[in-house]
């Protein structure tokens, strides 16, 4: 072997593992960087002249990534995101229930019931009339108040699901950008290592959002889809927009208002589930209730009698609503509030409470009223009132309950996943430090044989 290919040899040997040097130096400053990737490098044997090796070469720089294992963080990191997301918007209708408490529906009702109890006792007392209808008005409001927080945390869902959106879209546009400068980076034979590292950042920030598919095509490009329509890739990306579709939250492209996000997890998920059934669905409950209470209330009090007044007592009257010119009860309950007779809140003589005409000592229709507590009733599947207003807290809590158990049990696979992740592409010091004193000593050991050139030029050149 010459002596100049023997230098040659040195000198690209000094020069790869210096790389690897820098290479290592850049994994031991990141070590604590949860962002970063450890990178490896990868040596080959440079080609070979006439049969004779020619020394060591850098192969390739690569980073330790394993897409399953982020495909797999990324799932159940959407999934705690909505778990999370969603339990503490139903601790914001939990506090709007206030169940149990003494403000509780389920404690202004008893204290109805309870008030017509009273009153048949003393069917004539002014005062316990008088406290019927404040029970009443009171009932009215706790069942508007209910209804007003509804529509407050809808409004809230609303503004929420336009703010990540557009967080969405930020973080979408982003992606496709750091497409466009990986692959300009990597055409120029420059490692994107730290860009992709970047990219991946984005891409987590996305599955928090939304439930989302990532593939690499040829050109090392991530192409993002967001609920099945595509988000991101080298080309460009799509902007997504908050539509309403049959008063349900859809989100959608704004370009093709056809290309609806189908979203099972994520933060907009939760926005739009809650705010498109969830909340529906606890709203048509309380109203199916409402509706059963004030048909029955009023039932039963139309059959009763009002103390004389002008000597004769009337009937037909209802306590909730009007009538109309044909008989019929109306504006009993409007967005959300229950109507008291104005008749019976002018005058609480109007409260029917006998069963009989003129016997104002008769108080057999309180008595029934005061019954409707216990009473199963059709419509409401065979439950009482009260029974069925248990029905609907414990279908409130159930949600609330697997939504608090989804949170510790994707916290706990996320963990596992996080703690694989960094033992197959995170930094570990020891490694990195034992892969420093071998480059060092080969580096060194290259500078030795330069040395051993020179030397024997120089003896070369003594003989000459």
């Amino acid at each position: 072997m010459g002596i100049g290919r023997l230098l040659d040899i040195s000198v690209r040997s000094m020069a790869a593992y210096q790389r690897a040097m820098d290479v290592t130096s850049q994994n031991i400053s990141n070590a604590g960087n949860p962002e970063y990737t450890r990178q490896k490098t990868i040596f080959a044997t440079e080609e070979t002249q006439a049969g004779i090796g020619m020394g060591v070469k850098i192969q390739d720089v690569l980073r330790i990534k394993n897409n399953l294992l982020d495909n797999q963080i990324r799932k159940y990191q959407s999934s705690l995101s909505d778990a999370e997301k969603r339990s503490e918007l139903l601790q914001q209708i939990e506090s709007v229930i206030a169940e149990p408490s003494d403000i509780g529906l389920s404690s202004y009702m008893t204290e109805f019931f309870n008030s017509w109890s009273q009153l048949a006792t003393n069917p004539n007392s002014t005062q316990l009339r008088t406290q019927v209808i404040q029970k009443a008005q009171r009932l009215s409001e706790r069942f508007a108040e209910i209804f007003e927080g509804f529509s407050s945390v809808q409004s809230v869902l609303q503004k929420e699901a336009v703010a990540k959106t557009y967080q969405l879209n930020e973080y979408l546009k982003e992606i496709s950008e750091m497409n466009h400068r990986i692959y300009e980076s990597e055409a120029r034979g420059i490692k994107a290592s730290e860009l992709k590292d970047k990219r991946d950042t984005l891409i987590d920030k996305v599955s928090e959002l939304a439930n989302i598919t990532v593939n690499y095509n040829e050109f090392g490009a991530a192409i993002i889809n967001v609920g099945g329509v595509q988000g991101a890739d080298q080309n460009g990306y799509t902007e997504f927009e908050v539509s309403f579709v049959n008063n349900r939250i859809r989100i959608t492209s704004k370009n093709d208002k056809n290309a609806i996000a189908l979203l099972n997890s994520g933060e907009l998920f939760t926005a739009s589930d809650l705010y498109s059934s969830r909340i529906p669905e606890y709203r048509t409950n309380l109203e199916n209730l409402a509706t059963a209470f004030i048909n029955k209330v009023n039932e039963f009090h139309m059959q009763g009698f009002t103390l004389v007044q002008n000597g004769s007592s009337s009937t037909g009257i209802p306590f909730f609503g009007s009538l109309d010119i044909n008989g019929n009860v109306i504006n009993s309950f409007v967005n959300g509030q229950i109507k008291i007779n104005e008749n019976i809140l002018n005058n609480p003589k109007n409260i029917a409470v006998s069963s009989s005409a003129n016997n104002d000592g008769n108080g057999s229709i309180a008595i029934l009223i005061s019954s409707l507590s216990d009473l199963k009733l059709p419509e409401l599947g065979d439950q009482s009132i009260l029974e069925s207003y248990t029905g609907f807290l414990n279908t409130f809590g159930v949600d609330k309950v697997v939504s608090d158990n989804k949170i510790e049990s994707n916290s706990l696979v996320i963990q596992q996943l996080k703690n694989q992740k960094s033992s197959y592409s995170g930094v570990s010091i020891d490694e990195e430090m034992t892969n420093v004193i071998k480059f060092q000593r080969s580096y060194e050991a290259a500078a030795k044989l330069i040395k051993v050139v020179n030397d024997m030029m120089e003896t070369i050149i003594q003989l000459v």
